[in-house]
């Protein structure tokens, strides 16, 4: 009993000690900041008091009993530094500071906000441009090639290009590019664009991203935020520039002038071999001339030159930053080529009172582009090296001698037109301007919890184009007779009125948040253009019209344009628990002007389970971070054609008929109609897509990386199908396409006393499959003027546009073997006059049924990489630098156009490889067919031999760079960098990177790049 007593007193004072202590007790409060100053959830516990503590809500801020006995609070988030802080009075605001080997946890753009990255329950990708801008090129997409799974990025050589870009695959027939949003504008492309100007870019790869932004999504979505001032920062001047050399690579070897003669005497030409010794050499001279149309064509340097000063700083109520740059690139082609870019920036942002502040940004672009005539490259593969470049003895040539091949035998045109001539008589000019002005307000209430945002973003873009063709003449074929101008005029204007709502607030381990917003848009575009003849060379005489300058009316006159205009409604949610389970939900209705269906709506969830912040994970040491993310939504595609709502008419002749005739009586004219134009109730196509992944970081943040499986597919894919019994077709929403594959990006990165390095690795991989045409077998397509001889084929089951033909299985070797083929000995009973000889292709059977018919056709291959992968090293001592990237893609084949272009050209030339393996013999190769089999229309079909493999593994980028102080405030840096050094690649061509759907007729060489510069603030 007494024990009991004693106990019980021991309890009774050991609680009312507890309730003396905590009497004694404070309220603190204060707000929890990421670097920038932005809001951010963390955890906040009392030192030493173990279990007592709580949470910052999503806007940062914290209220939390505290003995008067506490000296200090700890307090962590993920992705930063644990900070112990000391309670000295009872407003404790705290900014945090990143962990800078946790780049997993940044916090990141999204659609209509930002956000952390480690609550994220979608694959964003973010960029870094520090990385990006070291890359000597014009455009910012050109900058982040092979760096981001899931992106393919396929540049162009020509100065200037925009290159192509697909997300995850291709899903439509009509359009293929992601939006970008430029500061809240939506843009096809961002060109115009300077990649110093960029500070953050991210990719919204799948739905559950890329949803809020509804019937612009289906290609997926680029956000780029420019630069900005910071508050409370002293104003700092940064110049970063370069100048650099352009040179050709991995030039194309032409059969020489001994090769061309000795093939042209192998098919029965020898007279273009004697015309040429004949015309151009001396008497007794039998050498034949030996021109590199390629060597003639090409500069062995073009200048690259880049500068940028950007301004920035802030008050502690006024941010600002002005950026200027300037670009001017020469073409690699010897000829007058070149893009020249102009940008200024312009930011400001205001606190006007503590809950409201209002911005403004501006772009002003000013661009001149001379694009070079590209079909000069396709003339130069076909044009002969036994004729120079300039021939005096063509006495009529006007206003330069330059020469033709006519004389020695072959009849110019378009193909064998001299090429060198056709890059010099060729003004293809655009300059333009564009301004690109957003305003906007921002409202904060109830303690930050409430946000209201109002943007008003516009574009202007104003372009002129000039083409000029003068009067010239080498031969009969290759000549303008009249000069010809043609004057075009481009105009866009468009408008984006966005209003957002957004409420974040938080209780304990709860945190929430939900945006709501409205958006309306108009786009406008409109294209005129007038043409005359007999223009005066004077460019002060380069306009057509009735009174211009001495010029009388106009030959031509076109327009083009549309207007379309739309409203959006969208919300979306956002749901932690403790940060551990993760929610985010989307919803966006689109109207739109485009088509009688008027409304999409398009829905996506994402949900999240951080394992590592479990408790059961609290007692390993191998992974900070490990996150499993799952996904699912709905996006549009309304970058197709809009309805067609009438019908076109035709009549006339053609459509007449003559009834009643009776012997020598004639009959009367009846008048027929046909209609040309068939309504069909066009709608979006979408996209439905999952994802499943993981992100993870090991070892004290050191290793970092990301897994996703994802599987798109397109519905209503829009093309145009033929109608039964006519010759028309009629276009609408047919048919379905997927894409799925896996992404996968690794890092590593670590720092031993003064040294530092960095290892990455992406790759992705992409299967792509047609899964119906809308009760279609297949649909034939391929490259304009060569879609029948060489085509490309849509069917269900195939990827999209895979090359269709024959496989070849190797080269007769002697006559034994063409009588034992089935195919061969059938094939010369029935062309006796033709037959197969020792030296042709061998074609395979697919179907046994001894003879070559259409059934024997297969997939031989498409333009689509299987996988696609990069990786990059970086190594740092004291104030030096390299870096090194690499880029590649395998799985995808190139049809090589240039040597199938024999099937009508047989006396043109050809790349040295193909010159060098022609079967000469039995036993001297099994690849190539001879010189007399390679003009023979046997082994011209379309077939394997044509189809090579567009696999390449490109040294993207290094980089060696020199940090140093010139003063205590003055940070400098030289650097080197070579930009596409080396290729390494089996493909018979200028370059593997080829757009389109793969077909190869010779596309302007990409270029290397090696330029020195530097980087100082002031």
């Amino acid at each position: 009993m007494k024990h009991r007593v004693l106990i019980f007193v021991m309890v009774t004072f050991q609680c009312l000690l507890s309730s003396m202590v905590f009497a004694q007790s404070r309220e603190v409060t204060g707000r929890i900041t990421d670097p920038n100053g932005h809001p951010l959830t963390a955890s906040i516990m009392i030192k030493g008091a173990s279990g007592s503590g709580t949470s910052s809500g999503a806007n940062g801020i914290y209220r939390l009993q505290v003995p008067e006995s506490a000296d200090s609070l700890i307090v962590t988030s993920v992705g930063y530094l644990r900070q112990a802080v000391a309670v000295k009075t009872n407003t404790v605001n705290v900014q945090m500071i990143a962990d800078a080997g946790f780049n997993v946890e940044e916090v990141v753009v999204i659609g209509y906000g930002t956000q952390r990255k480690g609550d994220l329950t979608a694959p964003v990708a973010t960029v870094n441009m520090e990385e990006a801008i070291k890359r000597t090129v014009a455009t910012p997409m050109d900058a982040i090639q092979g760096s981001v799974p899931g992106v393919q990025v396929v540049s162009g050589g020509a100065p200037g290009s925009t290159p192509t870009v697909r997300i995850r695959g291709v899903g439509s027939f009509n359009n293929e590019s992601p939006l970008y949003v430029v500061d809240g504008m939506f843009m096809d492309n961002i060109d115009f664009l300077n990649p110093n100007d960029i500070e953050d870019m991210s990719v919204l790869k799948d739905a559950s991203g890329a949803a809020i932004y509804g019937v612009r999504a289906a290609n997926g979505v680029v956000i780029v935020t420019t630069k900005r001032g910071k508050l409370n920062t002293k104003a700092r001047v940064t110049y970063n520039g370069y100048a650099g050399i352009q040179t050709p690579t991995n030039m194309l070897k032409m059969g020489s002038g001994q090769q061309y003669a000795d093939y042209a005497a192998a098919i029965g030409r020898q007279d273009i071999v004697d015309a040429s010794i004949s015309r151009f050499n001396e008497p007794g001279n039998t050498t034949v001339m030996n021109t590199d149309w390629y060597g003639e064509l090409l500069r062995s340097q073009a200048l690259i030159h880049n500068h940028n000063v950007d301004v920035q700083g802030g008050s502690d109520k006024i941010t600002y930053a002005f950026g200027l740059n300037y670009i001017d690139q020469d073409g690699i082609m010897d000829a007058e080529n070149f893009h020249r870019k102009y940008n200024i920036r312009m930011q400001t942002e205001a606190r006007v009172t503590d809950w409201l502040k209002v911005g403004f940004t501006a772009h002003i672009n000013n661009f001149h582009n001379f694009q070079p005539n590209n079909a000069a490259f396709r003339q130069a593969y076909f044009a002969s090296p036994l004729y120079p470049v300039y021939d005096d003895k063509l006495e009529l040539a006007d206003p330069i001698k330059f020469g033709s091949s006519d004389p020695i035998g072959i009849p110019t045109g378009f193909w064998f037109n001299n090429p060198i001539a056709a890059a010099y008589y060729n003004h293809n000019e655009t300059k333009g301007f564009q301004i690109l002005p957003s305003a906007y307000l921002e409202a904060n209430f109830w303690d930050n919890k409430i946000t209201f945002r109002s943007q008003l973003s516009q574009r202007y873009q104003s372009t002129h184009n000039i083409q000029y063709n003068p009067v010239y003449y080498i031969d009969n074929n290759q000549r303008a007779d009249r000069s010809y101008l043609r004057s075009g005029q481009g105009r866009n204007s468009n408008y984006i009125l966005d209003n957002l709502l957004t409420y974040r607030d938080g209780a304990e381990k709860h945190h929430w948040s939900v945006l709501l917003g409205q958006s309306t848009r108009e786009e406008r575009w409109r294209d005129t253009w007038v043409s005359a003849n007999d223009v005066p060379p004077s460019q002060e005489f380069w306009y057509a019209g009735q009174g211009a300058q001495g010029l009388g009316s106009a030959t031509g006159y076109g327009e083009n344009g549309f207007r379309n205009a739309g409203v959006s409604v969208f919300a979306r949610g956002t749901y932690d628990y403790d940060n551990k389970y993760l929610l985010t939900a989307t919803f966006r209705a689109d109207g739109s002007s485009k088509y009688q269906t008027k409304w999409g709506y398009f829905p996506s969830v994402g949900l999240g389970w951080v394992l590592s912040r479990e408790n059961f994970m609290q007692e390993q040491n191998l992974f900070d971070l490990l996150k499993i993310r799952g996904s699912w939504g709905l996006l549009g595609n309304d970058g197709i054609q809009p309805n067609a709502g009438y019908a076109i008419v035709n009549s006339g002749n053609n459509f007449s008929g003559i009834f009643g005739s009776i012997g020598s009586t004639n009959g009367s004219r009846v008048p027929g109609y046909r209609v040309g134009r068939f309504f069909t109730q066009v709608r979006w196509e979408v996209v439905e897509e999952w994802d499943a992944g993981i992100d993870f970081a090991l070892f004290n943040n050191r290793l970092n990386g990301t897994v996703d499986y994802y599987h798109r597919e397109t519905k209503d894919l829009a093309f145009s199908r033929p109608i039964p019994f006519m010759w028309d077709r009629v276009y609408g929403n047919w048919g379905t396409v997927a894409n799925s594959g896996w992404e996968f990006g690794l890092n590593w990165a670590d720092k031993k006393g003064d040294w530092g390095y960095r290892i990455g690795a992406n790759a992705t991989t992409l299967k792509n499959r047609v899964t119906d045409l809308g009760g279609l077998a297949n649909i034939m397509n391929g490259f304009p003027e060569w879609a029948a001889e060489f085509p490309s084929r849509i069917e269900v089951g195939q990827p999209i546009n895979y090359f269709y033909g024959y496989e070849v299985q190797g080269v007769y070797q002697n006559q034994a073997e063409i009588n034992a083929d089935p195919i061969a000995s059938r094939y010369n009973e029935q062309n006796p006059g033709s037959p197969i000889l020792p030296g042709y292709l061998r074609y395979k059977d697919q179907n046994g049924n001894g003879e070559l018919d259409e059934s024997d056709r297969i997939n031989l291959g498409n333009y689509l990489p299987t996988l696609s992968y990069g990786f990059n090293v970086g190594i740092e001592y004291k104030g030096f630098d390299l870096g090194v990237v690499l880029q590649g893609v395998a799985g995808n084949k190139i049809h090589n156009l240039n040597r199938a272009m024999r099937r009508k050209y047989p006396q043109m030339n050809a790349d040295a490889a193909f010159m060098e393996g022609l079967w000469t013999g039995e036993g001297s190769t099994n690849t190539y067919p001879s010189a007399e089999g390679s003009v023979a229309a046997w082994n011209l079909q379309a077939s394997s031999f044509f189809v090579e493999s567009g696999a390449y593994l490109r040294v993207q980028n290094v980089q060696l760079g020199y940090s140093f102080n010139l003063t205590p405030s003055i940070p400098f840096r030289v650097f080197a960098t070579a930009d596409r050094p080396l290729i390494f690649t089996n493909y018979n061509g200028f370059s593997p990177e080829v757009s389109g759907m793969g077909f190869d007729a010779n596309v302007y060489p990409v270029a290397a790049t090696y330029s020195l510069g530097v980087r100082a603030s002031f």
